[in-house]
């Protein structure tokens, strides 16, 4: 499994050369100045130690980061050594079916004669800040900084790929100021928080995860439960907050609202120092 020594010597190069990241944590670095997004690559570690898996995420501050405490929401993806050919960009995997496609196998032959991500492979931290700054930043680093270019991705891609969730749905379209829209997806998910779901049910606290010898099949049920219910009430807290703002239209309350919810983000992560608060494209329209 790939350690925080060795993640850190595989981030060193990158920071050097790249003066705007910075390492938010043991496994990931962020693009400053944090603004309205998580914009970050990130290591995943393997069960074979001396290999690792990277991915790029980008996610809005002002509703992944802080309402489940996570910051991999909106768009992640694995990247390689080298981009892939054409014609497999990101878009032909919007195709119906694109594993269907005749050209398809073409994908897992190239991806035999790139090669893997191995600590063992000389030069592998160069490789890695190679293919960070050719395939990753080029595309996080104007979405990182101006929520507007973020927006166009979102339409073009994310909505089409379909893998967004309503809660997150509803914040974007209420940072774009597409109210019509926040409407509709809130009415979804007022369905499920209007009525807290647990009732009278307290998850305890601090919430602590079972020590290994005492995972039992109870104890873990009981973790689950309780995880799932703050993050649950996280999210309906934020749903009856927006509620009477949304249903009035009142575009400075939600602004401020979103603001808020940003620096509740920023405050999760430790990163109030890296954070230029700046204004929300309802706040511009």
């Amino acid at each position: 499994m790939t350690n925080a020594k060795q993640k850190k010597w595989l981030f060193r190069a990158l920071l050097e050369r790249n003066p705007d990241l910075f390492q938010a944590n043991s496994y990931a670095i962020w693009i400053q100045p944090v603004r309205h997004f998580i914009a970050q690559v990130w290591v995943n570690s393997c069960r074979d130690p001396s290999m690792f898996s990277p991915s790029l995420s980008l996610t809005p501050l002002y509703w992944g980061g802080a309402s489940i405490h996570s910051d991999i929401g909106s768009f992640s993806e694995l990247f390689s050594r080298e981009p892939p050919p054409a014609p497999f960009t990101r878009e032909y995997f919007l195709q119906p079916e694109c594993d269907l496609q005749p050209d398809y196998p073409q994908l897992a032959a190239w991806g035999q004669t790139i090669g893997h991500w191995e600590l063992t492979v000389p030069e592998i931290d160069q490789i890695f800040t190679r293919a960070v700054e050719e395939q990753v930043l080029p595309l996080l680093r104007p979405m990182a900084l101006d929520h507007r270019a973020y927006l166009a991705f979102y339409h073009s891609y994310l909505v089409p790929h379909g893998g967004l969730h309503d809660g997150q749905r509803m914040a974007i379209a209420l940072a774009e100021g597409a109210l019509d829209e926040a409407r509709a997806v809130f009415a979804r998910l007022w369905e499920r928080h209007e009525t807290d779901r647990y009732g009278d049910y307290e998850p305890p606290e601090p919430l602590v995860y079972p020590k290994r010898g005492t995972r039992t099949r109870s104890a873990m049920e009981a973790w689950d439960k309780a995880s799932d219910c703050i993050q649950y009430r996280d999210e309906r807290r934020r749903i009856l907050e927006i509620a009477e703002p949304l249903r009035t239209g009142d575009r400075a309350a939600i602004a401020a609202i979103l603001h808020r919810w940003e620096a509740e983000a920023v405050r999760i992560h430790k990163v109030e120092r890296y954070w230029e608060p700046t204004p929300f494209p309802i706040e511009e329209d």
